[in-house]
């Protein structure tokens, strides 16, 4: 997956729900649970380059808002970096 093809299925995950929650799956109203969307999200990110992650990262790294959306994409870029044995976290 380049990264043009990782932002338009970003862009199609966050259009299938409404937020994410702390809580739990509320599927039914659109909400998903953090640990879902983090799964989720992990999907996406196993499809990346080194290089590429790295670009998402430092993106990521660089916004001015953390929400709870922000936290789950932070605590899956940290996972996957983990998986592949990468230095640097977020």
């Amino acid at each position: 997956m380049n990264l043009d093809q990782y932002y338009q299925a970003f862009s199609g995950l966050l259009g299938e729900i409404k937020g994410v929650s702390h809580c739990i799956d509320d599927i039914q109203r659109g909400y998903l649970s953090s640990n879902e969307f983090v799964r989720r999200y992990g999907l996406l990110l196993e499809k990346l380059s080194d290089e590429d992650l790295k670009a998402v990262a430092d993106r990521l790294k660089a916004t001015k808002y953390f929400n709870v959306v922000i936290q789950a994409q932070v605590a899956a870029m940290n996972l996957e970096t983990k998986n592949r044995g990468l230095a640097w976290r977020i």
